[in-house]
């Protein structure tokens, strides 16, 4: 486990850029501009949080704006939704709806005025015109359609009488933009794709796309017939008169450029600077959709169904196009702002989830540290609620252990202190730790007679034995000693520096492993070494096997009880035979204890060391697992 300074050194310097950041020069204003029709995609939060790493890069500002102008479109309770999922996420907007600003509003269903005085604007400049053309349809039969184009040449009406019959009231009309005649002529710069030239399709559309995302820009409608604005030109008034700098959006809508381009053009404003970043899509290109991912793609399910944290999405979603400038890719939002750029990469973006629940394993390992250093649950709180509800839900037996809530809530803390790397979602992850919460006896593997590798039988009666005498008989509770490491029969012992940060279920683990390692030495020194109990190491420090064997000096008997008579070199060779020989059998020892403990004590599943298993479970526990009779008073 690292220190809190080793951690913030490691962390400071993985993350540290290795390239020139690509940003502007002045601070950014960016906005995220959604629709509340339907769950935020993911695809919506990426574009959104470049769009707030960029603006909080900078020291600019990011807005937030509803655009609600088809309301017929909307889903009630969306915008509540899309507004809490953003907050969830960390990406708090300086101005917009429940916040405020100078420029609002910030619902575009409230900007109604705004948009027909800016038609107007263009009416009287006359770089637009009322078309009083209305859908009508052609051909007959299957070869029928309907064409909303002017059809009228509307054009040719003067303003006067254009105005007059609008005025008139009997006629339904639409404003429409005159195309300049510069546009087809017109290169456009992007700050991912460089000088582009105008397009019908983005660079990256998918071919198993439903529609086309090109527009034809002649004689676009600008106001439709029943007064609303289109979103074009509701984007474009919107962008210029709230002042953004900087729009991050997809390359679908890359095609819509030329337009934009053009309604700037005819009010004389200055674009704000575009960066189209590259669809998202599976591992076989084709567009991302819940038809071909095992995982819901809306933030609110990836939240609440799946439990994925806000730490991990955020990190997940920026990875995705974005030329990560560090040797990292474990990043808290203050690490993505302060690495944020404008390097993306060019085109589409593969999306595999297996990077999702890689970064939530080390997010929840994050927070587990900072609880840890900060010896409070708070950062781990939301964890322990969903851990507590999965934990009554798949095993009810449980309150039978933790008689309340309090309890259970402590003892889930521990596990997921002792296991933090393993976490994926409260579901997963009680059921990897299942022998935490419940034991079934006929999930315990058989015992097995011979470990991998060992060079000797060990019977598994033989390790019951030397389990069973360690439960009954040992204090547990003794202070440790190092005389038998140093061989000097001194009793002093130096507390390991990191004890003090070491939680109260590791020094329960320290000193059951030291009993067990305890118990193995008692075992393979017993037939070659006369070896008093107290030179036999109890510590919870690493020691050197060989070095500690050595210190005996020669076995006293050789084989067969007759005292062996050799010359020096001999007895050197001998003895470091010896050492040899006891140092193998106590690796081997040490595979069938553990292995014998893990697999009646968790069935074999895989999870923190035995030691940590044991302490967790608690001395009675074990000792009811493992068919042992607990002593009077034991416990680690």
């Amino acid at each position: 486990m690292l220190t809190e300074g080793r951690r913030r050194y490691h962390d400071k310097i993985l993350a540290a850029p290795k390239r020139k950041l690509l940003l502007p020069d002045q601070p950014a204003r960016t906005r995220f501009a959604p629709s509340p029709t339907g769950y935020l995609h993911i695809g919506g939060l990426r574009t959104a949080l470049f769009s707030y790493l960029l603006a909080k890069r900078t020291g600019g500002q990011f807005l937030l704006r509803i655009e609600d102008t088809d309301q017929k479109r909307l889903v009630p309770g969306a915008e509540e939704r899309l507004l809490d999922d953003l907050q969830w996420a960390g990406l708090q907007w300086d101005e917009g709806p429940q916040v405020g600003g100078p420029y609002g509003p910030y619902r575009q269903s409230e900007r109604n005025d705004i948009y027909q005085q800016h038609a107007r604007d263009l009416l009287d400049a006359g770089a637009a015109y009322r078309c009083f053309c209305t859908p009508q349809t052609a051909g007959q039969g299957a070869a029928a359609y309907v064409t909303s184009g002017c059809y009228q040449n509307c054009t040719s009406l003067s303003a006067d009488e254009a105005s007059e019959r609008a005025e008139d009231g009997k006629e339904p009309f639409t404003v429409r933009l005159k195309r300049p005649a510069v546009s087809q002529k017109r290169v456009y710069s992007d700050l991912v794709y460089g000088k582009i030239t105008p397009l019908k399709r983005s660079p990256t559309a998918l071919a198993s796309a439903d529609t086309d995302s090109g527009i034809d820009a002649s004689d676009t409608i600008l106001v439709k017939s029943d007064g609303t604005p289109t979103y074009h030109f509701a984007n474009v008034v919107d962008d210029h008169l709230m002042k953004i700098t900087h729009v991050i959006r997809g390359t679908e809508w890359m095609a819509s450029t030329p337009l934009h381009y053009d309604l700037y053009h005819a009010f004389g404003w200055t674009p704000p600077a575009f960066a189209h970043v590259g669809l998202l899509v599976d591992e076989k290109k084709a567009k991302l959709s819940k038809r071909n991912v095992d995982l819901a793609l809306d933030v609110q399910s990836m939240r609440d169904k799946h439990g994925v944290l806000p730490d991990t999405l955020v990190n997940f979603l920026a990875l995705l196009g974005w030329s990560n400038p560090t040797d990292n890719d474990v990043m808290d939002m203050r690490q993505l702002i302060d690495n944020f750029d404008l390097k993306f990469t060019k085109g589409n973006t593969m999306v595999r989830m297996e990077k999702l629940w890689y970064l939530q394993k080390h997010h929840v390992a994050r927070r587990c540290d900072e609880a840890r250093i900060s010896r409070t649950t708070a950062p781990i709180n939301g964890l322990l609620d969903t851990i507590v509800v999965e934990a009554k839900k798949q095993f009810p037996e449980i309150t039978d252990r933790c008689k309340t809530d309090a309890q259970l809530r402590q003892y889930c803390q521990d596990i997921l202190l002792a296991d933090s790397k393993a976490y994926q979602n409260a579901e997963k992850y009680v059921q990897r730790n299942r022998y935490f919460f419940a034991f079934d006896a006929a999930q315990i593997l058989p015992p097995q007679e011979e470990s991998s590798g060992q060079k000797q039988d060990i019977s598994a009666q033989t390790v019951h034995g030397l389990v069973k005498k360690m439960l009954e008989e040992f204090d547990f509770k003794q202070p440790y000693r190092t005389s038998s490491v140093a061989g000097t029969g001194s009793e002093d012992y130096v507390p390991s520096p990191d004890d003090a940060g070491r939680l109260w279920f590791e020094k329960d683990s320290a000193r059951i492993h030291a009993a067990i390692y305890h118990h193995i030495w008692s075992v393979v020194l017993h037939d070659t070494y006369q070896v008093e109990s107290k030179r036999l190491p109890f510590t919870d420090q690493p020691i050197d096997d060989a070095a500690f064997v050595g210190s005996f000096g020669s076995p006293p008997r050789a084989a067969g009880g007759q005292e062996e008579v050799a010359h020096p070199s001999e007895d050197q060779s001998n003895s470091g035979h010896a050492v040899e020989a006891v140092v193998q059998s106590k690796k081997d020892w040490s595979k069938a204890v553990l292995r014998s403990l893990r697999g009646q004590l968790s069935g074999g599943l895989p999870g923190p060391s035995i030691g940590v298993v044991m302490a967790i479970l608690g001395y009675e526990e074990c000792c009811r697992r493992l068919g042992v009779q607990a002593r009077e008073g034991g416990g680690w």
